[in-house]
């Protein structure tokens, strides 16, 4: 399994991808995991730059999860990006996904702007999307946003960070079974997050993600 990770700062903070590929390899799954990102770029940058065609053209990837900026998210513009980089997806016969971040810790109201935009793109592609935002939102109805929040009020701790690779993991494998994390080498675990909330991160993005994805 080659996956491609496409976006910026939300995407590299914490080695995020990293984290996906471990959940790969705990539930006995041999992965292979690049990533092109870049910090404040949207979709349409990484669209015209001539490393992330080429490489969707040529690196034979199996998934390619793409990630639009956060801060000044633009639907619009939003829309255009992931068209192109879907085109490309498509010719080269590999699956794309959208991998939606989150809103800023003082700007929550602004998730439901960023989660319409992903879902109508991708009912209307047929291309699932990972719904972080929306799984840090039901964390945050327990938790002090200081415990995925990083000081700037913007990227993620690294428990936020985790919070997004399940939610990515869920969403790429389609898996409609809560994982039990004490029965496996759980990165979050291993990371020292405890068990109990890590398993509930688990429930939060299993469930999320089928609610957006079916």
């Amino acid at each position: 399994m080659k996956l491609l990770f496409i976006g910026n700062s939300h995407t590299y903070y914490n080695a995020m991808p990293e984290t996906v590929l471990r959940f790969f390899e705990a539930t006995g799954q041999k992965t292979h995991v690049t990533m092109l990102a870049e910090g404040g770029k949207d979709l349409i940058y990484h669209a015209s730059v001539p490393n992330v065609p080429f490489n969707i053209r040529c690196g034979k990837y199996d998934m390619i999860i793409a990630q639009d900026r956060a801060t000044g998210f633009d639907p619009a513009a939003f829309r255009e990006g992931a068209k192109a980089l879907k085109e490309m997806a498509d010719k080269a016969g590999s699956q794309f996904f959208l991998y939606m971040p989150w809103a800023g810790r003082e700007n929550r109201e602004a998730q439901h702007i960023m989660t319409e935009a992903y879902h109508s793109f991708s009912q209307e592609n047929g291309c699932p999307f990972a719904p972080t935002g929306e799984v840090f939102s039901r964390i945050l109805l327990n938790e002090e946003p200081s415990l995925i929040y990083r000081e700037d009020g913007n990227h993620a701790t690294p428990l936020g960070s985790y919070i997004a690779a399940a939610t990515v993991f869920y969403t790429v494998t389609g898996r409609k079974r809560i994982i039990n994390v004490n029965a496996l080498d759980d990165p979050g675990i291993a990371a020292g997050f405890p068990a109990e909330l890590c398993q509930r991160i688990h429930t939060e993005a299993c469930r999320t993600t089928r609610l957006y994805n079916g």
